[in-house]
């Protein structure tokens, strides 16, 4: 085992790196408002809860919000808090920062653990710079703080067998976090540590990787944490939350899927530009490790490869399925990754002319693109063609960067691919900061909604017409407003409603078959997104 100064000096190295991976991902969440469709969602939740009083249940519309469970709404309205309660994006966003950040870290940890101070810097910066993991650290969704939980959780795993001396902290963390998950996006979290505990039992045939988690404090320590918050929700919302929290958004979702259904091969195919590109290094280098035996050597790296194995074909079993679901074990992977090159400059054999190789690939890519995608965005969306630059620039940089160090470390492959990294990572950045604060009024339509707030404040009816209720609306105009997803319940509504109004997007009302409401009046009207939203009357 490493010794522990030597491993706190490595976790320097990874702190600095997450540190600069947070702040690019404060640069691109500082620079845009709430994008459809999740972010208003969520802090409209947070807007109702403070406007109500309490933070025992999320509202949706006035109505309890059965979404996700509570911990994730918490930690949006501590940085809410932060801000003063003004629902300032970047603050409510600080949940996603720090839960990629700590991704960044996890990943450094465990290749210092045994790997060195290379490896620890090779795994942060992948990690970093993954495309999956930069879009979770900037967007207001729950995906990178439960990630961050559950990746700790399966790291105490790991290190309760491999440092024994403290295993007494390792399980307590590891229970801690396990609670913290699942109070943030239910048991999906203990399915996961779950299913590589008895896949270690299977491998080891024996018990003991069950039995050394001390199942029972674990139980106590959920009573503790988790038990109170369900107990507590459920009796202020009522039976029918219960169900949809617990029932229909595990288990049903799970197993008979009602939204983001994909075939069995979704995640062979997104891997692929999620973790871009460090995909290709992670999958050669865990067969390479093989190979050099150093996956029984490092049992980390063992533990790394199945992990990855076990939560990619358990999700793949569903057919409700997101690139983002795999967001914890892309630092897993990206430990791998970075053992086998370390491993390869050490050996200066074959596999570290691939790397090379890969990197110089990479860094004609970079230059291609810094030229074809102005050009071809340019023709596409002529109103963003003096964006071209802030692409142009970063990548042919990048390029030169990752040629410079190709040329001028010959013998090893480690500093081209940081380049790599660092060149993803500044691209990141400045798309982040001025490419989506360009195309932010096209994402939200917020002058519209201005103009709405103004016309249609609290005291004029309004109804909302999509089976899908976005909240990105109530969220500008502070309000809530009628419900209605057919055409009959529409047409009754204003029928019953003197001076109402409707908001309703183009690619709804264009299927209108009621004469009565094919005839409603366009009150005001601007593009949003890849759609135009309406304010319609009779």
């Amino acid at each position: 085992m490493t010794e522990k100064p030597l491993l706190r000096s490595y976790m320097k190295t990874g702190l600095a790196v997450a540190a600069a991976a947070a702040v690019i991902y404060l640069l691109a969440a500082s620079a845009r408002d709430y994008w459809s469709p999740d972010e208003p969602d969520f802090a409209n939740a947070v807007r109702e809860m403070q406007a109500r009083g309490s933070y025992l249940v999320p509202l949706q519309n006035g109505i309890p919000y059965s979404e996700k469970p509570i911990l994730f709404y918490w930690a949006m309205s501590v940085g809410n808090a932060v801000s003063g309660f003004n629902l300032t994006p970047v603050f409510l966003r600080l949940p996603s920062v720090l839960g990629s950040a700590f991704l960044v870290l996890g990943a450094a940890f465990l290749a210092g653990f045994r790997g060195g101070k290379k490896e620890t810097l090779l795994a942060a910066a992948m990690t970093a710079s993954a495309p999956l993991v930069f879009w979770q650290g900037q967007f207001l969704q729950i995906d990178a703080m439960f990630s961050a939980l559950v990746l700790w959780a399966l790291i105490c795993q790991i290190m309760a067998t491999e440092d024994a001396e403290n295993l007494p902290r390792w399980v307590l963390a590891f229970h801690v976090l396990l609670s913290l998950a699942i109070l943030t996006k239910g048991p999906l979290a203990l399915v996961l540590t779950g299913l590589f505990a008895i896949l270690r039992c299977v491998i080891d045939r024996s018990w003991q990787p069950i039995l050394r988690l001390r199942p029972l404090r674990g139980i106590l320590i959920f009573l503790a944490l988790v038990l109170p918050w369900y107990f507590l929700a459920v009796r202020a919302a009522g039976k029918a939350y219960a169900y949809d929290l617990i029932v229909r958004q595990n288990f049903i979702r799970f197993f008979e899927a009602f939204d983001h259904i994909w075939p069995w091969w979704f995640y062979f195919e997104s891997i692929w530009g999620d973790f871009s590109p460090w995909t290709l290094p992670a999958i050669a280098g865990a067969i390479y490790l093989y190979r050099r035996g150093l996956l029984k050597a490092r049992p980390e790296l063992a533990y790394c490869v199945q992990i990855f194995a076990v939560v990619f074909l358990f999700l793949s079993t569903s057919d409700s399925k997101q690139g983002k679901y795999l967001l914890m074990v892309f630092p897993l992977a990206a430990v791998v990754a970075a053992a086998a090159v370390a491993l390869a400059d050490e050996e200066k054999g074959r596999f570290m002319t691939f790397l090379r190789t890969y990197a110089l690939v990479l860094a004609v890519l970079f230059a291609t693109a810094a030229f074809l995608v102005p050009k071809l965005a340019a023709a596409r969306y002529p109103s963003y063609a003096r964006l071209g630059p802030y692409v142009t620039v970063p990548f042919l940089a990048g390029a030169i960067a990752i040629a410079a160090a190709w040329i001028w470390k010959r013998r090893e492959s480690t500093p081209a691919l940081l380049a790599v990294a660092l060149t993803l990572g500044v691209s990141e950045g400045i798309v982040g900061r001025v490419v989506f604060s360009a195309m932010d009024e096209a994402k939200t339509g917020r002058p519209f909604y201005e103009r709405l707030k103004e016309s249609h404040g609290k005291d004029k009816p309004l109804a909302y017409y999509g089976k899908t209720y976005r909240c990105y609306p109530i969220l500008i105009l502070e309000r809530r407003t009628a419900h209605v997803w057919t055409e009959t319940d529409l047409k009754n509504w204003l029928l019953q409603t003197p001076g109402g109004a409707v908001l309703a997007d183009e690619s709804e009302s264009r299927n209108w078959q009621d004469p009565y409401l094919k005839r409603l009046r366009i009150l005001d009207r601007q593009p949003v997104g890849g759609d135009i939203a309406q304010l319609l009357a009779p």
